[in-house]
């Protein structure tokens, strides 16, 4: 009887270890599937007040994009786009995209930008930075 008692706690435990492993696993495979794209970094950076306006922009992913499906713009404190070239994408870094810019004033300006993971989610946010005046005033 003690035998027979031994062995069902045993079942009983295995079963609930392998139960337990499986759901583990499960929640593990679930947050991979569901992961996007992320920003991790941008030049210039989200917020930067800048002396010198930047000849590009340039973001980085934490996973490839699909360069022909990105989308950057950006407009200046007035709302008008600033930029008509397309963006490229790294061709040493396919987490990465830029875009080249003409000479722009002093002033604030946002950055939109819409990209398509290679897992195929869209990601679309935006940030700001600041081009400062650094002339002399009179």
């Amino acid at each position: 009887m003690k035998i027979q008692v031994k062995k069902i706690n045993y079942v009983k435990q295995l079963t609930f270890l392998i139960t337990l492993i499986s759901l583990l696993a499960g929640l593990i495979y679930t947050n991979q599937a569901y992961a996007h794209a992320t920003l991790t970094k941008s030049e210039p950076p989200r917020r930067a007040s800048l002396s010198v306006p930047p000849k590009h922009i340039q973001l980085w992913f934490n996973e490839e994009i699909e360069g022909s499906y990105a989308s950057i713009t950006v407009l200046d404190s007035d709302n008008n786009s600033v930029t008509e070239s397309v963006p490229e994408i790294v061709p040493d870094d396919l987490k990465s995209v830029v875009l080249p810019l003409p000479e722009i004033a002093p002033g604030r300006y946002t950055v939109q930008f819409r990209i398509l993971s290679v897992d195929g989610h869209v990601v679309e946010s935006s940030f700001g930075f600041m081009v400062k005046n650094t002339a002399e005033k009179k």
